[in-house]
């Protein structure tokens, strides 16, 4: 009956300590300042924190002891802990119980034990915090009431990580709140010098939207929770881990060099891609890894989880297992959302402006018609171009006030040449996002009205992708502005994309070939061919051919050859301030 009754309260010990998750080094580091104070109250040379299981003891946190844990049969604490109150042995070696305990007969040859039990909320008692030296002492009522009061703390420290909401609900482990609560302590931990980082993504998000929409989110979170199973079960007593986002686990390593890193995300990956079933579906969780090396005494949580992020995408656009963390990438992320942040104010104070580049009639090389180029001259940065600035806006919500602030400025200056009596027709490149938008169509046909412009002197550009379809709103808005006569022209045609399908169902007027294509005509058949191809099929609809990037007079005269009908580049002009452009009109 004994030997059951102990057995029941084991169990229930280790049910406490699995729901408090106090065997993680997380844990133990929040503790370090209670061991250290205990210590110090106590002018001991060894303070630990003693989580107490079925066959072993730990020391989750501990000053003045080399050693992490014993076996059960030589834990004092075992006592400690079926003790009412706070426990003090005066002299180890004088008590048969402790007398041949190792710490006792061994280095470091202890004689003094004091311990108070933690005790949890359900009143089982987990483990204990104590205190222990060389000299026989005892502890005064009140010292043995400060012992108790800092067991109390220490179990009320670990009752707070899970009561807090710092534990992700799908898979059990901490959370990224927990993370940065225990980055000090883990950090303090490691042995001194660089530390690496790393953060597993799963699942990309595409693949979530889609298996959630098709299986649901049930199915989606097993497979979340086994993958944080199988990493807590391969990285036990080597690390902890969190559950930093989603689909993103995160842990501090410290291991000798990089390449063991890399071995041992590899095994990771192994364990990670293993089938899953989700709903009867078996399904592979994907394995692209970001890792950074730091220095704790320079980098916070912040720092390392942003450093983090920028690898794990890295690694999900390169479709790598893992990148490391690259400066020069974050350099240019963090420039572009600088960008992002800068350009409402760079409307407001005028620091962007438009250029204008000519577009020639192939067989005469008069100037038929100009492309509005955005430039920006950004007060710290210099001049930044379109290529770098434009993206960044498209993955904003600026895109509408920039596209907004060319289709004025654009519109201004075909009014001015109208009124100088310069023949010229514009083009103004809008985003997919711009067409996307209801009502757009209408609101540049009042521009243009507001200015007395004819429709026909405007075209254009849009960039052809998965968006560009009919029936579509885009769709809608193309058709209204080209049923009154503003021309509409597909550019870069030919760089990647060029579904041929859309072409006779879509109101276009102008195709123009991408530069790529251009560049190499001269010295080139395929290049030659495709260029033909494409020329051929225009003009078979109707269209109008346009080669941008002309840079030689051996393009040209290929492109004359294969009939096309106008063309753009430094062969002519590189984009000019608009008072340039009419002056070569003029000429």
């Amino acid at each position: 009956m004994t030997q059951l009754s102990e057995e029941l309260k084991a169990q229930e010990r280790m049910t406490a300590v699995g729901a408090l998750q106090v065997l993680d080094a997380a844990a133990g580091a929040s503790l370090d300042r209670i061991t250290q104070l205990a210590a110090f109250a106590f002018d001991a040379p060894v303070a630990f924190v003693s989580i107490v299981g079925v066959d072993t003891q730990r020391f989750i946190s501990q000053v003045g002891l080399q050693i992490t844990g014993t076996d059960i049969r030589s834990s004092i604490c075992s006592y400690t802990i079926a003790s009412p109150d706070v426990m003090v042995v005066p002299d180890l070696a004088a008590d048969p119980r402790f007398a041949h305990n190792e710490l006792v007969c061994g280095a470091p040859h202890l004689r003094f034990y004091a311990g108070a039990p933690l005790i949890a909320k359900n009143g089982v008692a987990i483990g204990a915090v104590c205190v222990m030296g060389p000299t026989p002492r005892d502890l005064s009522e009140d010292d043995r009431q400060h012992l108790k009061t800092l067991a109390a703390m220490a179990m009320s420290q670990l009752e707070l990580r899970r009561l807090s909401g710092r534990q992700d609900p799908v898979s059990g482990l901490s959370n990224r709140h927990q993370f940065h609560i225990d980055y000090d302590g883990l950090v303090a931990r490691a042995s001194a010098g660089t530390m690496y980082a790393v953060m597993l993504d799963v699942l990309d998000v595409p693949r979530l939207d889609e298996a959630g929409q098709a299986l649901g989110m049930p199915p989606l979170e097993a497979m979340l929770h086994r993958s944080g199973v199988r990493l807590r079960v391969a990285l036990e007593d080597i690390t902890d881990v969190y559950h930093v986002g989603v689909s993103r686990f995160a842990f501090l390593i410290d291991l000798p060099t990089q390449d063991d890193v890399e071995a041992l995300l590899l095994e990771l990956k192994q364990r990670i891609i293993r089938p899953v079933m989700a709903a009867a579906v078996p399904m592979s969780p994907q394995f692209h890894a970001g890792i950074c090396a730091f220095d704790p005494k320079t980098d916070s949580s912040n720092d390392v989880l942003r450093k983090l992020l920028v690898g794990v995408q890295a690694a999900i656009s390169t479709r790598k297992d893992f990148c490391w963390y690259s400066e020069r990438r974050d350099e240019l992320l963090r420039r572009g959302y600088r960008l992002a942040a800068d350009a409402e104010r760079g409307l407001r104070r005028e620091e962007f402006y438009l250029l204008f580049q000519p577009r020639v009639d192939t067989l005469t090389g008069k100037v038929v018609s100009a492309e509005a180029l955005i430039r920006w001259n950004h007060p710290r940065l210099g001049p930044v171009g379109p290529a770098e600035f434009i993206p960044v806006f498209e993955r904003t919500a600026l895109m509408p006030a920039v596209s907004g602030w060319v289709v004025d400025a654009a519109l201004d200056q075909l009014a001015a040449w109208q009124r100088d009596g310069i023949p010229l027709c514009l083009s103004i490149n809008l985003a997919a996002s711009d067409l996307s938008t209801e009502g757009m169509a209408e609101r540049l046909l009042q521009k243009l009205a507001a200015r007395d412009l004819p429709a026909s002197l405007l075209e254009i550009e849009i960039t052809e992708g998965e968006w560009l379809r009919a029936n579509t709103v885009a769709g809608d808005q193309l058709a209204r502005l080209a049923g009154v006569g503003v021309r509409v022209a597909i550019d870069d045609f030919g760089s990647g994309y060029s579904n041929f399908g859309y072409l006779s169902r879509l109101p276009i007027s102008t195709i123009k070939m991408d530069k790529s294509l251009v560049d190499h005509l001269a010295d080139d058949p395929g290049a030659r061919l495709k260029a033909k191809a494409i020329i051929e099929l225009a003009k078979g609809l109707g269209y109008t051919t346009v080669a941008e990037g002309v840079e030689s007079m051996e393009q040209r005269q290929v492109l004359t050859e294969l009939g096309c009908d106008q063309l753009q580049g430094y062969l002519f002009a590189e984009p000019l301030a608009a008072e340039a452009l009419a002056a070569m009109v003029d000429a």
